[in-house]
């Protein structure tokens, strides 16, 4: 940034201040002409002009400029803004307007104290006093020399012995202090700044006026007591402010006894302070600007260092030892984020003690550190034991308690990158923080570069690593993938597969166990000597779904750490093939990346075995089909996309060959006969065109062939499989098959019929038990009760044995007329017609031998009459075969009616039956049980039968309904 001219800050009226301003444009911008403008009471004026073509602007770029506060161009003109003035140029170069407007906020404020100085002109000591200031420091951007000049300007003016200038470093709530104190004429240095308390602070800060004291009217004041370690006889304290802000204050006094200050010290004083706070703002200014010069530059060169290394061993360090030169700070570490996501462990320090690296494990949103974790955002400890921070673990939290923690100031900086947070970067300050915002905005953009490097870094070192895994994936690949028939070529192979393994994991020793197909075990070892059996079986119990670290206790001897991980194939990808062991005298257990190596290098071995035993598998069902289509009567040829035969089986070697001469190599389409190429040629092209293949008959040789061409794929090749089926066996197959289905359609047939038959013999013999049944009650029955009427009153005429006689044979023929009822209720009882089935299956259980129940489920209703008679027949039977055979206490009889079926249960607690006690009885003659399926296959329903000895028997009979 280049320094405004001294001149322009010493011009004493505004005119002159325009003449310099549009001679320096012209010269540095390389300008035809240039014009200021001031703006006064709301109006622009022109102030001054320098060089030709002014004649092209008439102010209203200028005013354009000046409201918008931005710069402004039309054609040659250009129009910069600064302050309450604006700079028309003409002709300008870029170059030169850039750098013009990085110094508009320094030609505002030298425009400003120039009108402010005009303003004043003509108030005598006052003027001539601030003039001279102006003329001392000569429009010095150096902060130091600005402030020593205006503490001598003042003490000399006022002809005083002493003064000082202090600027606040904090201020508010009704209370200042300053900061570093430049003095004059003091014997020693200030130390530790001078406090404003609130009365002092409403007068200067509040109100902007200045302070006079003088010890004979005020020795009993506050004021007093506040200045007693200064001891003056007389002072004045005059306010520095810039921009509408505080700066600081401007001390004069004497210690001449007799000393006194009058108003005009004090407004002298306040128009130095005011000139003071222009040259203070400007040098601050600068400063600022300087400072990000200079932090811009030192972030360029951090940049460039911490870029210069991929490798996150060289990156952490550079970033450390670039933040503790950057900040100044006496210790800095770098905290990494461990695996479970709630820790962070140093993983570079630079000035901490050995003790401190090893003892600290930060925790999440714990101390300054965990918690610049768990925010994602710079934390500030300006004074960590005073602010009462705490610690993030419990080896700093210890040394507070005691007072030994070694530092004050700390700063928490993220590193946080693309896949999240990486850790944090710590900086230890033995005394304060000594960061202002700038500085800690500068150590977050920092923080940002040192996020990047890492973040590169480390990206550089995982493609590094995938490629070193990739490197070791080819070669395990390409060992297990050669063909190696020979057993010792082949165990050789695997050594050399686990040697690369066990290098790849960084261990020194390495075990490849596999399981053979004959149940056997297959080893390979790398610097290890075969385990014993027992010592295999151990490391087998500690497999589990992946990768897993094994502790020293369950290691093989001498090993220190170790690893296991299991390698799983198969077709469906659940089968474990053996198990990769890898071992190191360290004890230091493997990380997440070495155990990610190590399941890729596990799935690596895995697939190369599976596909290995895939394709021996492969060749064993090659020579399987081989020697099937050697042995089948079927024509089988292959032919290549060409067309020539490439191989034929025996059988079409028979059949062709005597006609065709040798088949392999020969045309395929060229082998039968002529008359039927044309055929065979369109199945060959349909083939070729549809998926589904081509088919033709044809006539070899007196053989009637039906011809099957399907494409195949093979080694990348297209191909034709033809296949070719001798049809007079199958026709004679297929005439053996048409009579045989013609005799089961005639079996089935008279099956049908006899079903018929049967039906319409039980309608039948219903009907006629229905007839029995009446003619037994009608006439039978009725002819019985009138002989018996006519013996009783016979039976009364008599007396003696001719009497008793008489009832013998009344009661006689009571006992037939109630058999002769119950014989006809057998056939067809009257209950079923005339109250219906439910009340039919109640008389049917009251009078069987068996004790029996009737349980009754679902909506009741009444079934068709043809229905009805099924189900009381099948309960009758039941019953009547519970009490022939089945010797049970108890019966039960369960109707369930549904919506469109009904379902009968007879169970009893007897005997019960195997299937082949069934099949003896029914051998006997014992036909109960194939009546009941018949007459339930005649209505169209099933019967389950559920028995068994010694637990009874269950029929039941599912009925539509």
């Amino acid at each position: 940034m280049v320094a405004l001219p001294p001149a322009l800050a010493q011009a004493s009226t505004v005119p002159a201040f325009g003449t310099l301003l549009a001679a320096y444009a012209c010269e540095q911008t390389g300008a035809h002409g240039a014009r200021v403008w001031a703006a006064s009471a709301g109006e622009l004026h022109e102030v001054a002009c320098e060089g030709r073509g002014l004649a092209l602007s008439d102010g209203s770029l200028a005013r354009r400029a000046l409201d918008g506060g931005s710069v402004q161009a039309a054609g040659m003109l250009s129009a910069l803004p600064f302050g309450c003035g604006v700079l028309e140029l003409v002709g300008a170069s870029e170059e030169g307007q850039t750098q013009l407007l990085g110094l508009a906020p320094l030609l505002a404020l030298a425009l400003e104290g120039v009108q402010a100085r005009e303003a004043r002109r003509g108030r005598g000591r006052i003027a001539e006093t601030v003039e001279s200031l102006v003329r001392r420091l000569a429009g010095s951007l150096d902060l130091g020399v600005v402030l020593r000049g205006t503490a001598e300007t003042a003490a000399q003016a006022l002809g005083f012995g002493r003064a000082f200038v202090g600027l606040f470093s904090e201020y508010g709530e009704g209370r200042a202090r300053t900061g570093e104190v430049f003095t004059f004429g003091f014997d020693g240095p200030f130390t530790g700044g001078i406090g404003v308390g609130p009365v002092t602070f409403e007068k200067l800060v509040r109100r902007g006026e200045t302070i006079r004291f003088e010890r004979a009217r005020d020795e009993h004041t506050p004021l007093a007591r506040s200045l007693s370690e200064l001891s003056p006889e007389a002072a004045v304290i005059a306010p520095l402010s810039a921009r509408g802000r505080p700066l600081g204050l401007l001390y004069v006094d004497s210690r001449t006894p007799g000393a006194a200050a009058s108003d005009d010290d004090a407004r002298l004083v306040l128009a130095l302070a005011e000139q003071a706070s222009l040259a203070i703002d400007n040098a601050r200014l600068y400063a600022i600007e300087t400072r990000k010069r200079e932090a811009a530059e030192a972030l360029r060169e951090a940049g460039a260092v911490l870029a210069g290394s991929l490798h996150l061993s060289d990156t952490l360090p550079r970033v450390l030892e670039g933040a503790q030169a950057l900040f100044q700070a006496d210790a800095a570490a770098v905290y990494e984020q461990q695996a479970d996501g709630r820790t962070l462990n140093i993983t570079s320090a630079l000035g901490l003690s050995s003790e401190y690296v090893l003892r600290v494990r930060a925790k999440f949103g714990a101390g300054v550190t965990g918690q610049a974790a768990a925010r994602r955002e710079a934390v500030v400890a300006r004074d960590l034991p005073r602010e009462g921070w705490g610690g993030g673990s419990r080896y700093t939290r210890g040394l507070l308690a005691r007072g030994e923690y070694p530092y004050r100031g700390v700063l928490g900086l993220p590193l946080l990158t693309r896949g999240g947070l990486f850790g944090v970067l710590t900086l230890y300050w033995k005394a304060e923080l000594p960061l202002d915002s700038d500085e800690l905005a500068l150590a977050s953009v920092f923080a940002a570069q040192a996020s990047l490097a890492i973040e590169n870094a480390r990206l550089y070192e995982e493609e590094l690593r995938r490629e070193r895994e990739a490197a070791v994936l080819l070669g395990v690949g390409q060992l297990l993938s050669e063909d190696r028939s020979d057993p010792e070529r082949r165990q050789q192979a695997l050594a050399e597969a686990v040697r690369l393994c066990a290098l790849a994991l960084g261990a020194g020793r390495g075990l490849l166990v596999l399981n053979g197909e004959d149940g056997g075990l297959r080893c390979a070892a790398y610097n290890l000597h075969p385990p014993s059996p027992e010592e295999l079986a151990h490391l087998a119990g500690q497999l589990g779904r992946g990768p897993r670290p094994l502790t020293r206790r369950v290691c093989l001897p001498t090993a220190g750490s170790a690893l296991i991980v299991p390698l799983v194939g198969g077709e469906d990808g659940s089968e474990v093939l053996g198990f990769l062991y890898a071992d190191d005298p360290d004890t230091v257990p493997p990380g997440d990346r070495v155990l990610g190596l190590a399941r890729s290098v596990a799935d690596q071995l895995a697939l190369t075995l599976t596909r290995e035993r895939l394709l021996t598998a492969l060749r064993r069902e090659e020579a399987r089909y081989r020697q099937l289509a050697e042995g089948a009567h079927d024509l089988i040829l292959s032919a290549d996309a060409a067309g020539q035969v490439t191989y034929a089986n025996p059988a079409a070697c028979r059949l062709l060959e005597p006609l065709t001469g040798p088949l392999t190599g020969a045309p395929l389409l060229s082998l039968p006969t002529p008359d039927t190429r044309e055929t065979l040629r369109l199945a060959w092209d349909m083939a070729l065109a549809h998926p589904a293949g081509g088919r033709a008959e044809i006539t070899v040789a007196g053989f009637r062939l039906e011809v099957r061409l399907s494409a195949v794929q093979a080694n990348g090749a297209g191909g034709v499989l033809l296949v070719a089926r001798d049809l007079s066996e199958l026709q004679t197959l297929a005439d053996e098959i048409a009579r045989r289905g013609q005799a089961l359609e005639a079996a089935t047939s008279r099956q049908s019929e006899l079903r018929s038959y049967l039906a319409l013999f039980t309608q039948a013999q219903e009907e006629e038990r229905r007839r029995i049944s009446r003619e037994l009650h009608d006439d039978t029955a009725q002819v019985l009760i009138a002989t018996t009427r006519r013996v009783t009153r016979l039976a009364r005429e008599l007396s003696g044995p001719q009497r008793e006689r008489a009832d013998d044979i009344r009661a006689d023929l009571d006992t037939a007329i109630e058999s002769v009822r119950r014989f006809a209720r057998n056939l067809r009882p009257s209950v079923l017609d005339d109250l219906g089935l439910l009340p039919a299956l109640e008389w049917l259980a009251s009078q069987a031998q068996t004790a029996a129940r009737l349980e009754v489920s679902g909506p009741e209703r009444r079934l068709s009459p043809a229905a009805e008679l099924t189900v009381f027949r099948l309960a009758q039977e039941a019953l009547s075969n519970v009490d022939k055979h089945a010797q049970a206490a108890s019966a039960a009889l369960r109707i369930t009616f549904g919506e469109s079926a009904v379902r009968l249960s007879v169970s009893d607690d007897g005997q019960g039956f195997t299937p082949d006690q069934a099949e003896a009885r029914a051998q006997a003659g014992h036909l109960g049980l194939l009546g009941l399926r018949e007459r339930v296959a005649l209505a169209g329903g099933q019967l389950t039968v559920d028995s068994a000895p010694g637990r009874g028997t269950t029929l039941v009979f599912e009925l539509p309904g």
